[in-house]
């Protein structure tokens, strides 16, 4: 018997970005300074931003301005996919346990239009875009339960797709702890396709977020530079 050998697709390389908690929560007053006026009727949409979604909005705008004008354009659609951890929601008859040790998750898929996340004000639109896909998945869990075909849907979008995986609270430094001492680093191995960003806590606790990104060689350095001076 013969097996094919899985075809090995490009390497992309990736970069860590380790964020404190002061830094974050400076992005994230930035973002609620910038809402507020545009939503001033709406308290839930003036609501400052949680860190998942300030860093998870802050990743797809420098995604998008690492590769603008050369990959993405202006009036093109762009996409963000995330997962939403449906346990202990109320609004699942019966409500699945948050002890519950298994797989529960649902997809969220957020659009926008590449020139309002380029934008001056792009990070309060992607922020406001995702919070608001939070809300529906909270108002309504099972609408996308089907995720792994939503998924799927998206890949044809690569060159405007950003894909999350993890969580800005998910301690990875803590429960990877396999009696060897403190770990020096944690990443997805499997981590090798242009525009996905896995999020952790960082080493040590303490609010702060680890970040980390896969890009094309071409864009890297603009992703780096853009990502990292909007916490200052």
């Amino acid at each position: 018997m013969q097996v094919a050998p899985f075809p090995a697709g490009p390497v992309v390389p990736r970069r860590t970005f380790t964020v404190a908690e002061e830094r974050i929560g400076r992005l994230k007053q930035r973002i609620a300074q910038l809402i507020r006026p545009a939503h001033e009727s709406s308290a839930k949409a003036a609501r400052p931003p949680s860190s998942f979604v300030a860093v998870t909005a802050l990743a797809w705008v420098s995604y998008v301005r690492s590769k603008h004008p050369a990959a993405i354009s202006a009036d093109q659609d762009v996409y963000l996919y995330f997962f939403f951890d449906i346990r202990g929601r109320l609004s699942i008859v019966p409500p699945v346990s948050e002890s519950y040790f298994g797989t529960c998750v649902t997809g969220c898929l957020v659009k926008a239009k590449a020139g309002d996340l380029l934008a001056e004000d792009g990070i309060a639109t992607a922020a406001a875009a995702v919070q608001g896909e939070v809300r529906r998945a909270v108002e309504d869990p099972l609408a996308n339960w089907d995720w792994i075909a939503l998924a799927a849907s998206t890949l044809s979008r690569d060159t405007a797709l950003v894909s999350i995986s993890g969580s800005t609270r998910f301690p990875a430094y803590e429960v990877a702890d396999f009696g060897w001492g403190p770990l020096g680093r944690t990443e997805l191995v499997t981590m090798n396709s242009a525009g996905q960003v896995v999020l952790v806590a960082a080493k040590g606790g303490g609010g702060g977020v680890q970040a980390s990104v896969c890009m094309h060689p071409d864009h890297m350095e603009a992703f780096d530079k853009h990502f990292t001076n909007s916490f200052d």
